[in-house]
């Protein structure tokens, strides 16, 4: 495995394209309007940061980051701290790690963290809001209660958080409101193929929390746990 920055990891997605980590995330997932602004912007003003993963000239892996100043609120709050902040920044944030599906279970999300924590070595610090892989089993559950859960010889229950925890971080608090997605009923029908009919809170498949609808309209707020690697 080796991994490539942009500009030229640019270059490899134009001549092969995402197929491999199309699909990924959930399609509602892909609407949060404040990191919607920004995302784009990574590739040109934080090329560093924006990294692949390759097998051999397959893409298995992306990775994503920016530096920021002070611990944002929550995950889409990096966006602004990154582009609109003051001051040097004094750390390093992790906005994803993805894994194609066929590389899955092999390690390489780990390498991929430990790659992001070299690339925070110069700052000190590598913040990450994390999204814990199991709490979509566990949407009614607070991500406050959520993040407290521990197996009996003391690692979490949360493979993804167990992976940070392994690599040196430390969970520092959880957030609410890492990401805010917001539409009408026809939209979140579209989004998830599912139907809507009434007002009230309804579990989404892949969502860690509840999806709610009043005025025809439905809001996710999906929680977070911040993680912090002292490098």
């Amino acid at each position: 495995m080796r991994f490539v920055a942009y500009p030229e990891a640019r270059a490899l997605h134009e001549s092969q394209g995402y197929d491999e980590l199309l699909g990924v995330w959930p399609e509602y997932l892909l609407h949060d309007r404040v990191s919607n602004q920004y995302w784009s912007r990574l590739y040109t003003d934080f090329p560093a940061f924006q990294f692949l993963a390759l097998d051999g000239e397959r893409i298995i892996g992306e990775a994503n980051s920016v530096p920021v100043r002070g611990l944002p609120a929550a995950w889409r709050d990096a966006f602004p701290n990154a582009w609109e902040g003051d001051g040097a920044p004094d750390r390093l944030c992790a906005l994803a790690i993805i894994v194609a599906p066929a590389s899955r279970g092999t390690g390489v999300s780990a390498k991929l963290l430990q790659h992001m924590r070299g690339l925070a070595a110069p700052f000190g610090t590598l913040v990450a809001p994390v999204r814990p892989t199991l709490k979509e089993r566990y949407p009614l559950i607070s991500i406050g209660d959520y993040a407290s859960w521990r197996r009996p010889e003391g690692s979490h229950v949360d493979p993804w958080i167990r992976t940070h925890e392994r690599a040196g971080g430390q969970i520092i608090r959880p957030a609410e409101d890492a990401m805010v997605i917001e539409g009408s009923r026809d939209e979140w029908e579209a989004w998830t193929g599912l139907e809507f009919p009434g007002e009230g809170d309804y579990v989404v498949p892949g969502a860690l929390a509840p999806v709610r609808f009043a005025g025809g309209r439905g809001t996710y707020r999906e929680p977070c746990v911040w993680i912090e690697h002292r490098i």
